[in-house]
This record gives C-alpha cells, structure tokens and sequence, in this order.
C-alpha cells in the first residue's frame, strides 16, 4: 500500500515538473551552412542570472567595425544542463553583416550560451 502511494506522489511531482517547463534537452541553433574558406568573426558566451518566477532576457548584437564580413554561419550551443534558453534572430542574420539576438529563459532560470559567428 505504501509503495502504491509512494508511487502515485512521485508520478504526480514528475508531471508538475514538467509541466513548469523543466526541459532536460539543450535549445541550441544553427543558421547557414560553414564552408571552406569562412572564418570566426566572433564568439562569446551570453549570460544571464535567474529571476525568481520569471523570464529573462537579453540580447546580443554584432556590428563589425572596418571591412564587416558576411555573416554564413550562426551557431548557438545551450552550456546549460538542463531548462537552457531560446533564441531567435531579430535583425539581420545570415546574408548580412550584423546580427541581433534575443535569449530567453525558462521561468525561473538563467541564460547561459555560446554563440559563434562565422563570415567571409
């Protein structure tokens, strides 16, 4: 009886942990294809502290100074283990010399990511 109970609890906390949106897999992103000759034009981790019971946010851009490259290649990679952010390009992108983007967090989490920029 006891573990029938014990059971149904644990089934019940599983499903109210999922259901406020802990997500075990990483939101990583790529846009364009890496092709021979590209080279890095930038990287750099994007950090974010949590908010108790909200969403965070924040947003990287890229402006290139002197001779800017064309963007070919976005990589994002979530280096959070678990309820990492999305992110969505708002300006610019691949074909373009700049790039905005917008990081959000899961309720009550961070944002922590790599995003790697690759041009000619």
């Amino acid at each position: 009886m006891q573990s029938t109970v014990f059971v149904l609890l644990a089934s019940v906390c599983l499903i109210q942990v999922q259901g406020l949106g802990f997500n075990s897999e990483p939101n990583d992103y790529t846009w364009g294809a890496k092709v021979t000759g590209d080279t890095l034009i930038a990287s750099e981790v994007v950090v974010r502290n949590k908010a108790p019971l909200q969403t965070v946010t924040r947003t990287y851009v890229l402006t290139q100074a002197g001779t800017a490259k064309i963007i070919s290649y976005i990589r994002i990679r979530d280096l959070k283990k678990m309820r990492g952010a999305t992110a969505e390009i708002t300006a610019g992108g691949v074909g373009s010399d700049t790039v905005t983007i917008r990081f959000t967090s899961a309720r009550s989490a961070g944002i922590k990511s790599q995003v790697e920029i690759w041009g000619q």
